[in-house]
């Protein structure tokens, strides 16, 4: 098989993954995509309990090692004129699961012409949901890795060369907590700010304040990061508003500074919150 052939047939799939993303759990047409092509390849389908997500089998007999990518996408607006681009609105494959799904086929596709060479089996493992961090879990639930002695998961890395495959020893991906706080303050007209409680002056000490956790709760050397990543309040010039919002993510490679960075979050969110006579509601 040539390498370009193979190039070439991977760069279609995953063009037509990224025309047609689907977000997390309702990955139905993508999982049919990979439910056709693994068949029109000749490779043996699990039965899974799913309604999206694909489990299919190489070779025979143990040992059992599994290979992994992901298949969702993001509800995100795909704003550019690329041939293949998102046919769908406010959805995308922005993460690059479009990429991991063609790449885990095409390695089928290689697996599938070397079967009678391989000493055991090679699982493969398209999963859903993994924004939204319950895809994996409901897959091993249903009982995928059993049997399985080892398992490979990749993903893309923008910065590395194309070409080049990285590995590491110990943590690669970090813990991920998601937060959503709401502050609900008085609202009032701009020129009567006396009359207001201001949510939008206790949403900018929370962007500034929620910083000294890493900063003064978190060694230096330790990998902890704390973003906020999407802000809103308001919707005009003169008028204060009832509520601000601010959304982040919580990454990490250590519990025990994972659960001290929730327990300064929310001290932080409510404290300052009070002092500003609101209050605040966290997810």
């Amino acid at each position: 098989m040539m390498t370009t052939t193979l190039a070439a047939w991977m760069t279609t799939l995953r063009h037509q993954l990224h025309a047609h993303p689907e977000l997390a759990l309702q990955e139905v047409a993508t999982t049919a995509l990979i439910k056709q092509t693994l068949t029109e390849l000749n490779i043996r389908l699990v039965d899974y309990p799913g309604e999206t997500g694909v489990v299919a089998e190489i070779g025979h007999g143990a040992p059992i090692i599994a290979l992994r990518a992901d298949i969702d996408a993001l509800p995100i607006q795909e704003d550019n004129e690329l041939s293949f681009r998102s046919t769908i609105p406010g959805r995308m494959h922005a993460c690059g699961h479009d990429f991991h799904t063609a790449a885990l086929l095409g390695g089928a596709r290689l697996l599938k012409v070397h079967e009678a060479d391989l000493n055991g089996t090679v699982r493969l493992i398209f999963q859903p949901a993994e924004e939204g961090h319950r895809g994996a879990k409901m897959m091993i639930d249903n009982g995928v890795l059993a049997g399985v002695r080892a398992i490979a998961g990749f993903h893309n890395m923008p910065n590395l060369p194309v070409g080049t495959l990285a590995m590491k020893s110990g943590p690669l991906m970090a813990s991920n907590d998601n937060f959503d706080v709401t502050i609900l303050g008085q609202g009032a007209h701009a020129a009567m700010s006396e009359a207001s409680h201001d949510p939008i002056v206790t949403l900018g000490e929370l962007i500034s304040n929620l910083q000294t956790i890493r900063s003064r709760n978190i060694a230096p050397d330790a990998a902890l990061v704390l973003t906020i990543a999407a802000v809103q309040a308001g919707t005009t010039f003169n008028v204060i508003p009832n509520t601000a919002n601010l959304r982040g993510t919580i990454r990490t490679f250590n519990t025990a500074k994972r659960d001290l960075a929730k327990v300064r979050f929310y001290d932080i969110v409510r404290a300052t919150a009070k002092m500003n006579q609101q209050t605040a509601t966290i997810d």
